[in-house]
Order: structure tokens, then C-alpha cells, then sequence
């Protein structure tokens, strides 16, 4: 009699998954093949984006808010960010 899996099980299945592709990404970079070395990357980030889904709908349906994953904003884009806004505020004030 067959059961649903859990998310755990699940995950384990996706991790053994992104593991045999990364072996298949350098298995084709050796072979010069980049096409399929990008595509295997990104079925790797097609996992995450699943897993990441699912976790999210589970949580939901658990009675748990979802969380959205925390985003890292690199230092330099913040830079580049800070300076925009200085020269956007000069040229508001020259006019």
C-alpha cells in the first residue's frame, strides 16, 4: 500500500537528485559541453525553486505563515544605490 512522502523524504530525493547533476555539470564542462552544463544548472535551481515551494504550501496548509527566503544584498549594490539617491536629491535641489 503506497503512502504520500514527506517533505523530508522528498528533500532527500532532490538532494540525491542535485548531486547526480552536479556530477553530470562536471562531467560535461570537461567535455567542453556548455549547453548542457547550463542546463543541468539550471535543473538544480528548478529543485530549489521546487523545494522551496513546497515548503512554503506546507507550511501554509500547517496553519504557519509563510516565510520568504531572506535576500543578501551585496554590499557594492547598496554602494551604487546610496550614490544614485545623492545624485538624484542634487539634482532636486538645483531646480
Amino acid at each position: 500500500m503506497s503512502r504520500p512522502l514527506t517533505i523530508e523524504e522528498i528533500e532527500e530525493v532532490a538532494i540525491s537528485f542535485k548531486e547526480d547533476l552536479t556530477r553530470d555539470c562536471e562531467r560535461m564542462i570537461r567535455r567542453s559541453d556548455m549547453a548542457g552544463a547550463l542546463s543541468t544548472l539550471m535543473g538544480k535551481e528548478f529543485i530549489d525553486k521546487f523545494l522551496y515551494t513546497l515548503k512554503l504550501r506546507a507550511g501554509s496548509s500547517m496553519g504557519q505563515p509563510a516565510r520568504a527566503r531572506p535576500i543578501h544584498i551585496p554590499a557594492s549594490v547598496k554602494e551604487a544605490g546610496k550614490k544614485r539617491a545623492k545624485k538624484a536629491k542634487k539634482r532636486g535641489s538645483k531646480s
